[in-house]
């Protein structure tokens, strides 16, 4: 028995009467569920340190218990706080008061069921078809029809019931014994427009869904793994995720599988562009083994259960199926849908943000994709890479690659519009409206990047030339003297460079600029990669003696970088195979301040006309070297269709 509201409630009863048990999910999985959440059956470990909340203004009455460990299963049931370190810290006020309030029973239980909910609409909307999913005009895109959503999920819909639980009580559709067939919704809703759902938005909220399917190589419990620690998650998709944070684990589940773990978390969802806010969000995951062959993870926001002033992007139940393969691969179904204010995009990004394509579940499957590509390169022998006339050791390959890939998540980390990366539009005096600048200072606590104050400035714009084209010409690293004026008029070759992927052009190689007139070698670390949803060139310089290091077995960990490079992105939305005629290339520089009259966050006027000159001369010789060499392509192809005038002859 336990008190609530002042009066007697059995728990076991109250549980079952707030939770509706679906078939997915037998009685025995909710009893053992219950207990890990009975404090007399599982108390809590107290094996940290608990620390009072101050009072700033309200009593809460409550106390937190701050633990280090990122693993849901690390120690048990924990209402503490984590975070990547890749991702920060707590910091705001609502991280607090939503850690507070998760560590009240009737929360989490409450949750829990929600949890159950959300579940079952992953896997409802993640396998139904038509008239939910409506394919359009291409033959491969798909929509979600709000419409059908709503009617089909809206009694499940936590923000309509909690914010408007008056409208969605006297709303009738829901109330309809025989609800209509797709083939006469339409005439019904004519005949019957007092049927017609009156479902309340928030604010300017607009649906943006997608779901899209890939087999990846990868295990299922490799995949579970990626999405529940919040340290793989952060590092494993860093081209969307930024400021991972676990504020609660409320069951931690069965130990090396995550079956039944469910956590509260916050997180933002970036785009590599400064231009697009990022997309922050608090929300519970869960993950649950629903087959013997099958997992699924799910999300779903938790704002509307917490005092929030407004909201700008709500995650409807949002996740992915796995489906274990006989040959050890997995078939992941990946779903997002959600709630978008777009008030705040800029308008060269407008197309493919509000499509749902920028945000949407083809990302987060080429992410994975991604990660089972990179694992695969980490594993395979040497493929006798040599660099100086020296074969590369396999200790020594390794850790190029860990290098790289750290320059790369760096740059993703640093380059998309976070609240944390504070930037600062450039002078508009200058000319510098869409141009984006920030200052940081290392004291010395971050080892892998240099001592001292740096600039970082970026800016986005719009090129005639599709993904394709720009990626292979910004990738290649003997074309680098046609927009990099550090390299200008000098000899640039490929020293190594190693496969990290199907595309050809992804790779990870070490460019040299040869040494020329007063100036010396230069060594730059370069990690390229391509996928249906964008394309990356990410380098660094390098110093000769800590790449030597590096090769011959160092730790890659204190080698020196500071990232700049590229994000080239499509214009529109692109199926399978295809390509967008005009791309979205994100630029962003990071250089030290060596002239060491920065103060703070004031950029002295002077550097700030630099930084216009740097990157308006880099966009203008970027667009002149892409149109010679979409002209070379083109004579290239022309040459060799004429050279083979029989290529298509049927004999």
């Amino acid at each position: 028995m336990n008190k609530m509201g002042g009066g007697e409630v059995n728990i076991d009863e109250a549980l079952k009467r707030e939770i509706e048990v679906l078939p997915l999910f037998p009685m025995a999985d909710l009893e053992r569920d219950h207990a890990l959440a009975d404090p007399q059956l599982n108390p809590v470990e107290q094996s940290a340190q608990s620390y009072s909340i101050p009072d700033e203004g309200m009593d809460l009455g409550l106390q937190l218990v701050i633990d280090a460990k990122h693993s849901p299963q690390a120690s048990g049931v924990s209402d503490c706080a984590s975070s990547s370190g890749i991702g920060g810290g707590v910091a705001r006020a609502t991280d607090l008061l939503m850690k507070v309030s998760i560590t009240t029973e009737p929360t989490r239980r409450l949750i829990f069921g929600r949890s159950l909910d959300a579940m079952e609409e992953l896997m409802t909307v993640a396998q139904m078809r038509e008239p939910l999913w409506q394919l359009q005009d291409d033959g491969v895109t798909e929509l979600l029809h709000d419409f059908e959503y709503r009617c089909a999920f809206q009694k499940q819909d936590p923000a309509v019931q909690d914010l408007f639980p008056e409208e969605v009580a006297d709303n009738e559709w829901g109330k309809l014994p025989n609800r209509p067939n797709p083939s006469n919704t339409t005439e019904f809703l004519n005949s019957s427009p007092e049927h017609v759902p009156r479902v309340p938005t928030i604010g300017r909220l607009k649906t943006e869904a997608s779901r899209e399917t890939a087999v990846i190589n990868m295990s299922r419990l490799c995949i579970v793994a990626m999405l529940m620690d919040v340290d793989q998650w952060s590092a494993n998709f860093s081209n969307i995720v930024s400021k991972p944070t676990v504020l609660g684990v409320l069951y931690p589940g069965t130990p090396g599988t995550y079956d039944g773990t469910l956590q509260v978390m916050s997180a933002e969802f970036h785009i590599p562009t400064a231009l697009v806010p990022a997309r922050s969000v608090y929300f519970a995951r869960y993950c649950k083994q629903l087959d013997w062959d099958l997992w699924g993870v799910v999300d779903y926001s938790l704002e509307c259960m917490f005092p929030c002033s407004f909201i700008k992007y709500q995650r409807r139940p949002s996740g992915c199926l796995i489906q274990q393969l006989p040959n050890g691969s997995s078939k992941v179904t990946w779903l997002e849908n959600g709630g978008v204010d777009y008030a705040s995009i800029h308008s060269i990004y407008g197309p493919i943000v509000s499509s749902g394509f920028a945000f949407g579940a083809k990302r987060w499957i080429s992410a994975v994709t991604r990660q089972a590509e990179w694992l695969q390169a980490l594993m395979v022998p040497n493929q006798n890479a040599t660099y100086n006339n020296v074969l590369i050791s396999q200790s020594g390959r390794e850790n190029l690659l860990k290098l790289a890939e750290r320059m790369m998540r760096t740059y993703l980390k640093e380059v998309n519009g976070c609240v944390s990366n504070m930037w600062s539009p450039l002078l508009a005096a200058i000319g510098g409206k869409d141009m984006m600048v920030t200052t940081r200072t290392n004291y010395g606590g971050d080892i892998g990047k240099p001592h001292g104050s740096s600039i970082a400035f970026t800016t986005s714009v719009c090129l005639p030339f599709p993904v394709k084209k720009v990626f292979n010409f910004l990738s290649d690293g003997t074309l680098r003297d046609k927009w990099d004026a550090l390299a200008s008029k000098r000899v640039i070759r490929e020293a190594t460079y190693i496969s990290t992927g199907a595309n050809p052009g992804t790779r990870v190689s070490i460019m040299q600029v040869e040494p020329a007139l007063n100036c010396a070698s230069v060594l730059y670390l370069q990690n390229a990669y391509s996928d249906p949803t964008g394309s990356y060139v990410v380098y660094a310089p390098v110093d000769h003696g800590a790449m030597a290091s590096l090769l011959d077995g160092g730790n890659p960990d204190t080698v020196v970088i500071l990232p700049s490079g590229f994000a080239i992105l499509p214009e529109k939305p692109t199926v399978l195979g295809g390509d967008s005629r005009r791309s979205l290339l994100t630029i962003a520089f990071h250089i030290m301040d060596v002239s060491g009259r920065m103060q703070g966050n004031i950029l002295p006027r002077d550097t700030a006309d630099e930084v216009y000159k740097i990157i308006t001369k880099t966009v203008d010789a970027i667009q002149a070297a892409m149109e010679v060499y979409i002209e070379a392509d083109i004579f290239r192809e022309t040459r060799v269709w004429r050279m083979r005038p029989n290529i298509y002859t049927v004999h």
